[in-house]
């Protein structure tokens, strides 16, 4: 008879594989940021059809240059960890920030990003809902000069797992610096939030669920954002290649974009990336402009009422089969687990989003006792997955107020960091986590509170070091200048990969001079004051 652990580690790989997955205080009172008690899922879905998530003509005015700085940390209680290792001297903390603030500036890395975000652009005529994501399945192609983004027939898949971190530091840069170029950033990725759930309505008043989908393609269209000749190319998925996780739908009469084909069964791989990023970037709300306000007002609500809609439905996502008819599929990726707890962690994000409180969910410390049983034998793509649930669960029970719940939450992203950086640290990493996935966890689990130790903290500085050898050799310059006139035609990378840290990451940093709930026990990560007085890169 095989042991426990066993049967318990293949029933996690099967209730959470997608074979697409790649491995890898309310500080705004205007707004209303947790739900009502009595709040329903008919009737959120009723609001979700009103005026409120209509497009707003509210202007999207500049943000005011005269409040940059971060606001002071709101960690609702105290909490603290011996220190371990040899404290990073004032001298090692400027010069690794410095190093820091120049990998930024050499890859131009906000520019960067806001040159490679896209979706529907902003200067359409039309005036179709305009939003920008990050994708996966895009070739870049500059050919005469012109930028073409060509996604792939078998499309994107969790683009939510690539795009929440960019919303991160995007808000980090945005509270440090208060940059206009970086609200409107923020903004645009807050509208692809939306986007997922817009794209399958079938019809303006549509009485099915909402839903979530994978990703939208709409015609293809030219943008002229930021005074670029761009070709954002969709055709190849018009419709693309169906595989065992996804299906394309065809939908003639969306009311935001028109003919769209969209990609079905949501999988559940970046709901903790998405989770997470929804909860950090509520630190920027008083910075948005009124239009970015209502952008966040939508996606608030649409994602508390698919959260409802999730938990109503016995943990199940529905989505829409090829003939437009509600289905949920009978694939584990739909479902929810809580054996062993093994996907406690998500389920309780999405409660608290939900309805905010924990309900009668109890996830102790995040780590559940199916991830302790499993060991290595968890595929990686499912450890991350299991990591990102537990540190979007500790980011919404600290917006929902939940203290108990937070901190025992933050004390085990903390263990999670003990346990596995001694071997990360020798080289010799468990077989199923990639050390670029650690300095993601170590990074958010600083930015939602945890206080790391100096050992971390020089860790952590290693794999800064390693990013800015890389990402700034000249072999990678012109992946990051593809608009640039210097630049030659030719193929470049849509995401160029470096060593360290993963490019999605590499603002992330920056939580720990502005994360609303960062703590200030921690080691320092960055020279937060150079940070400042610096300036943006």
């Amino acid at each position: 008879m095989r042991p426990l652990s066993l049967h318990l580690a293949l029933l996690v790989a099967a209730c959470t594989s997608t074979p697409a997955t790649p491995d890898r205080g309310d500080a705004n009172p205007r707004v209303d940021k947790r739900p009502d008690s009595t709040s329903s899922p008919d009737r959120l879905i009723d609001r979700a059809h009103d005026g409120l998530l209509g497009d707003s003509a509210l202007p999207d005015s500049a943000v005011p240059d005269s409040t940059a700085g971060p606001p002071p940390s709101q960690l609702p209680f105290p909490y603290s960890r011996p220190d371990v290792g040899q404290p990073v001297t004032a001298a090692e903390l400027q010069a690794i920030t410095d190093k820091y603030l120049e990998l930024l500036k050499d890859t131009r890395y906000f520019d960067f990003l806001e040159e490679r975000v896209h979706g529907w652009p902003q200067t359409d005529p039309a005036g179709k809902y305009w939003y920008g994501t990050w994708w996966s399945g895009v070739t870049v192609i500059k050919k005469g000069g012109q930028v073409t983004y060509l996604h792939n027939s078998d499309g994107a898949d969790n683009n939510g797992l690539r795009t929440a971190q960019l919303m991160e530091g995007t808000c980090y840069a945005l509270l440090l610096w208060n940059r206009s170029k970086d609200e409107l950033l923020l903004h645009r990725m807050v509208r692809g939030f939306s986007s997922w759930i817009m794209a399958l309505k079938k019809q303006q008043i549509d009485p099915t669920q909402i839903l979530l989908s994978r990703a939208a393609y709409p015609v293809a269209v030219k943008s002229a954002e930021g005074g670029r000749d761009l070709y954002i190319d969709y055709s190849l998925n018009r419709p693309g290649l169906d595989n065992g996780a996804t299906e394309y739908v065809h939908l003639p009469q969306n009311p935001h974009w028109g003919d769209i084909w969209v990609k079905n069964k949501r999988s559940k791989d970046d709901l903790g990336h998405m989770f997470r990023g929804m909860g950090q970037i509520e630190a920027c709300a008083p910075r948005l402009s009124p239009q970015g306000v209502q952008s966040l007002d939508k996606m608030r609500l649409l994602y508390r009422a698919w959260s409802q809609q999730v938990e109503d439905d016995g943990w199940a996502i529905a989505t829409l089969d090829k003939n437009l008819n509600l289905w949920v599929p009978p694939d584990t990726l739909a479902h929810f687990t809580n054996l062993a707890g093994a996907e406690c962690a998500g389920m309780l994000a999405l409660r608290l989003m939900g309805r905010g409180d924990p309900g009668q969910l109890d996830c102790g410390n995040g780590i559940s006792l199916a991830e302790i049983l499993g060991g290595e034998l968890i595929k990686s793509g499912n450890k991350q997955m299991f990591r990102t649930y537990h540190e979007a669960a500790a980011n919404h029970a600290l917006l929902a107020k939940q203290s108990t719940v937070a901190l025992k939450l933050l004390q085990g992203l903390a263990l999670r960091i003990e346990q596995d950086l001694p071997a990360v640290e020798a080289g010799t990493p468990p077989s199923n986590l990639n050390p670029t996935d650690f300095a993601s966890l170590v990074m958010h689990a600083a930015n939602v509170g945890v206080p790391l130790t100096s050992r971390e903290v020089r860790w952590l500085h290693t794999r800064i070091e390693q990013a800015h050898a890389s990402f700034r050799s000249p072999g990678l310059a012109p992946h990051f200048r593809v608009f640039d006139p210097a630049t030659p035609d030719g193929t470049y990378a849509y995401e160029p990969g470096g060593a360290g840290i993963w490019v999605n990451d590499l603002g992330l940093a920056l939580g720990s001079c502005a994360s609303q709930y960062r703590n200030p026990t921690g080691r320092p990560i960055l020279d937060c004051a150079r940070v400042l007085q610096g300036g943006p890169p």
